[in-house]
């Protein structure tokens, strides 16, 4: 896809994921939200079904690109296959949502189907009203200004943000969050989309991260190629579709990468 292209379905990502963002404020710490779970655990919301709709309509009223697939966590595919593909998760970290915590955001992405390959991606925080946005050869941006992925090379140094022991149970992989937190000094329980956009931005060095789905992880992957940082992925042991990675500095996620055993 063109650059010129890319650009346009940038803008057009940046306005479906703010677009939700008032019905999801409308429920945040309201004593009326109730959640319930799905059959693979994770909570979801009449607020996480309604944003998604609200995502998918503006993403089909789009002359230019209403036509391609859709994939959101909540709805799941449809449209005519294409070459092109929206994946939507309306609120990732529908937990912390359900808790008050602001860690909860929306995101959009938009992949080349033959590759798998992200070409563009929005994360939009609603409770900071912070978004990040970036597209392939355009470049990775937080309200109109460049952001850049850490360049730290020293794990001494370094904030290392990792989910919850939970999280590494359910991808088959708890050793790694044990080793992690044995051979690093300053391991952080940062969580949702809220620690990816921090390594973007290059608040957080580095991000380890098991058993992600494609809408979990889609916008991340060029938001932090864009900002000069560097992903790794390997299949995760929880689910054929699932992956677990390493993204952030270069030099760390190398380093991690090396001493974990991703490809």
């Amino acid at each position: 896809m063109r650059t010129d292209a890319l650009a346009r379905a940038l803008d057009l990502a940046v306005t479906a994921t703010l677009a939700p963002r008032a019905r999801i404020l409308s429920s945040f710490r309201s004593p009326a939200l109730q959640a319930e779970a799905k059959a693979d655990g994770s909570l979801v919301t009449a607020a996480d079904r309604d944003a998604e709709q609200i995502v998918r309509d503006v993403l089909r009223a789009s002359k230019e690109f209403g036509e391609w697939e859709v994939l959101g966590e909540e709805g799941g595919m449809d449209g005519v296959p294409s070459d092109y593909r929206w994946i939507i998760d309306p609120i990732d970290g529908t937990r912390a949502y359900t808790r008050g915590l602001p860690t909860f955001g929306t995101i959009v992405a938009l992949e080349e189907c033959a590759t798998g390959r992200a070409l563009v991606g929005v994360i939009h925080l609603p409770a900071s009203g912070e978004t990040v946005s970036a597209a392939r050869g355009v470049g990775a941006f937080r309200a109109g200004a460049a952001i850049h992925a850490s360049r730290e090379e020293r794990t001494a140094d370094a904030i290392i943000s990792a989910p919850d022991l939970a999280q590494f149970r359910e991808a088959g992989c708890p050793e790694l969050y044990h080793q992690l937190h044995e051979s690093y000094e300053r391991v952080r329980g940062y969580t949702d989309c809220w620690a990816h956009v921090q390594a973007v931005a290059g608040a957080v060095d580095v991000v380890v991260e098991p058993g992600l789905s494609p809408w979990d992880i889609r916008a991340t992957q060029v938001l932090i190629e864009e900002a000069g940082g560097k992903q790794v992925t390997r299949p995760s042991r929880a689910a054929a579709n699932k992956i677990d990675t390493i993204f952030g500095s270069p030099a760390l996620v190398e380093l991690l990468a090396d001493r974990f055993g991703f490809g």
